[in-house]
Parts: structure tokens; C-alpha cells; sequence
């Protein structure tokens, strides 16, 4: 009985959410602290890969980065993507600190707001991303982690849900250029 009792309380960690939820607080007392306003400042390199909902590794890509600041909180990112399988994408990234930890991103294939906290060595960004899926959209709910590795170095690792279901993965390096 106690057998079933643990299997079940696992089955429902792993379809709630809430069981197995990240937070940001849990990285404020990290030494190494992450803003994103110094990190991306200038040109910045990155390297990663897309997994489906099995893990698997569907692409590749690099990307290169500019940040510009036109005040301290605010701010534009601007992305170029390229793809093992020749696709190049660009998002141009609007943000605006509204303190030192929270802030808002807009872009032209993002619904609505992102929603970003940074806190210790972590930044945890929430958005609706818009793609293009066969010959319509695809509308995906983004949970975007970064963690400050080294100061130049930047682990960003994405999950990708739709209607609440994990359907891939991002994971992606970014290296800050001295």
C-alpha cells in the first residue's frame, strides 16, 4: 500500500507543475550576481540546440547578440539566428527595467509581455512566443532561464508548453565578447 501511495504522489509531481516548480528566490543568495543590463552590453556570441518533447535533439543553431542601452533600464536586444538547417530568424527585444530586478521585453513575435525577475545568478523570463508552424502559427507558453555561469558566460535553458504540456526544450550558451 505504501508502494502505491509514493507512485501516486510521483505521478502527480510530475503532471502538477507545482510540485517541481523553479523559483527565483531560491538563487538570491548566489555569489556570482547577474544583471542583465551589464551582461548584455555589446556583442555577445551564443551556441544551442532544440529538443523535442522525448528530449531529443531536433536543431541547432548560433546567434549573435547587440545590446544597446539608452538609459540604464532601457534598453534593445537584437538577435540573429541561424540554423543547422540554413533557417535565419531575427527578434528585436524592447526592455525596461522597472527596478532592480524586475523588468519588461516586447517584441514583434512575442503576445503581449514578457514578464522577467532577475535575483542572484538567475533570470526567469515568462512569455508567449509566436512561431511559424507548417503554413500557420504556433502560439508557445516560453518558462526562460538564464543563470550566470561566469561573468562573460550565460546558461539559457527554455521550456516550451502548449496547453499547459511540455512540447520541447531550448538550451543555449552566450558568451559576452571582451
Amino acid at each position: 500500500m505504501k508502494k502505491i501511495k509514493t507512485f501516486i504522489i510521483g505521478i502527480f509531481c510530475i503532471l502538477i507543475p507545482g510540485c517541481t516548480n523553479n523559483t527565483i528566490e531560491a538563487y538570491g543568495d548566489r555569489k556570482t550576481k547577474v544583471d542583465l543590463r551589464n551582461f548584455f552590453k555589446g556583442d555577445i556570441e551564443g551556441w544551442g540546440a532544440v529538443f523535442d518533447y522525448k528530449g531529443q535533439q531536433t536543431r541547432s543553431f548560433s546567434v549573435k547578440i547587440i545590446g544597446t542601452w539608452q538609459t540604464p533600464d532601457k534598453g534593445v536586444l537584437q538577435e540573429w539566428f541561424e540554423f543547422d538547417d540554413g533557417e535565419k530568424t531575427e527578434r528585436i527585444w524592447d526592455i525596461v527595467f522597472s527596478n532592480e530586478q524586475l523588468f519588461i521585453g516586447k517584441a514583434k513575435d512575442v503576445i503581449g509581455d514578457a514578464d522577467g525577475t532577475q535575483n542572484g545568478n538567475a533570470v526567469n523570463l515568462h512569455y508567449t512566443l509566436r512561431i511559424p508552424y507548417k503554413d500557420s502559427t504556433l502560439d508557445l507558453n516560453m518558462d526562460d532561464w538564464m543563470y550566470l555561469i561566469e561573468e562573460n558566460l550565460i546558461l539559457n535553458r527554455t521550456t516550451m508548453k502548449k496547453f499547459g504540456f511540455k512540447v520541447g526544450e531550448i538550451v543555449l550558451f552566450m558568451k559576452k565578447k571582451s
